[in-house]
């Protein structure tokens, strides 16, 4: 399925879940479910590609990663899950983007050889980065349609501003505050390759 239509799909999806009031059961069957779900996410997450090679099975695991968050998407009763659903897909796959620009040299590459490297890199990068920015946006949008603004909307809207404008000159202080938060927060923390290791605010990029 292409980036445009995959992102069709998952927003089809969470309209479709709009509606109803949550039940306290189905509420916390809920949770349960994603806080389940975060394991597999951080161990996403976690694994480092050291060559080419690694790129192509990571990607394998973020479609099992997906299918299972959609899974929740769609049983979810509750706007706060729907979202935090919806902002862990688009995680994953800006997450596995920033990992992916990151693949190492190899040690036997020649200097001049290492921009046709980068480059290639890009390519396999892109699409997933699309496909976490169109997810964004359903996130940020479905926060506007029932008045939500919480933590994980917030993250929704500043990262797409540092994917779109790029820096740390882009955010004020109590944004960059924010995310430093969010990199330590005790649930649902956001992951550390989208925004640097060393300073919050950097669009992924190789070091």
């Amino acid at each position: 399925m292409g980036v445009g239509r995959r992102v069709v799909a998952i927003a089809l999806l969470a309209a479709a879940m709009g509606g109803g009031c949550a039940h306290a059961p189905q509420a916390q069957r809920d949770a349960r479910r994603l806080r389940v779900l975060e394991l597999s996410f951080h161990e996403f997450t976690s694994d480092h590609l050291l060559s080419l090679d690694d790129i192509e099975p990571a990607v394998a695991r973020l479609e099992v990663l997906r299918a299972d968050y959609l899974d929740a998407l769609s049983a979810a009763d509750g706007e706060r899950e729907r979202l935090l659903a919806l902002l862990r897909l688009a995680e994953a796959h800006l997450d596995l983007s920033a990992r992916v620009r990151r693949v190492p040299y190899p040690a036997s590459i020649a200097p001049s050889a290492r921009a046709a490297f980068d480059a290639e890199l890009s390519h396999r990068a892109l699409p997933l980065e699309a496909t976490g920015l169109g997810i964004l946006d359903q996130v940020v949008q479905r926060g506007s349609e029932v008045s939500a603004n919480g933590r994980f909307v917030k993250r929704a809207r500043l990262y797409q501003h540092l994917q779109r404008v790029g820096g740390e000159s882009a955010l004020n202080n109590d944004d960059i505050e924010f995310l430093r938060a969010e990199l330590v927060a005790v649930s649902y923390r956001a992951p550390r390759s989208l925004l640097d290791t060393g300073r919050v605010g950097q669009r992924a990029a190789r070091r």
